[in-house]
């Protein structure tokens, strides 16, 4: 398998408080609908975000609506760790938007999770990208 490239952030501390928007996840958030609607509500998402991955994905790689800063998501934990086809789908999609949006000038994107989870969150990204890698043979 080549190479993993990730974009997240593993720390125990928080990122620094200074931003424009941000999003920190708690503890066992276990559904897709809890998740969505957190990050929206904290990042103020358009009234035309439509609490689907899709709408997530278009979102949080675009932030046009905010001021010109940084921008963070944190987790206190892996959300969603116990439905794993969702949980890769939300690490994978925060990964290319981070990738993608780490060095925008209007809104630079860090993401984070604890460091205790570190091998869980490459994992999914791993699983993530063997899934895509089947369904596009």
């Amino acid at each position: 398998m080549s190479e993993l490239q990730t974009c997240l952030a593993f720390a125990d501390d928080n990122l620094p408080h200074a931003a424009v928007a941000r999003a920190d996840i708690p503890e066992n958030v276990t559904s897709k609908a809890a998740l969505l609607v957190a990050l929206a509500t904290q990042l103020g998402f358009p009234d035309y975000f439509g609490n689907n991955w899709d709408s997530f994905q278009e979102c949080i790689r675009d932030l046009s609506w905010l001021p010109p800063g940084p921008v963070f998501v944190t987790h206190a934990d892996v959300p969603l760790i116990n439905d794993v086809p969702n949980a890769m789908t939300y690490v994978a999609i925060l990964n290319d938007a981070a990738r993608k949006m780490s060095r925008s000038e209007a809104h630079p994107l860090s993401v984070a999770f604890p460091l205790k989870h570190r091998e869980q969150v490459i994992w999914l990204l791993r699983a993530e990208k063997a899934r895509s890698k089947r369904s596009a043979d």
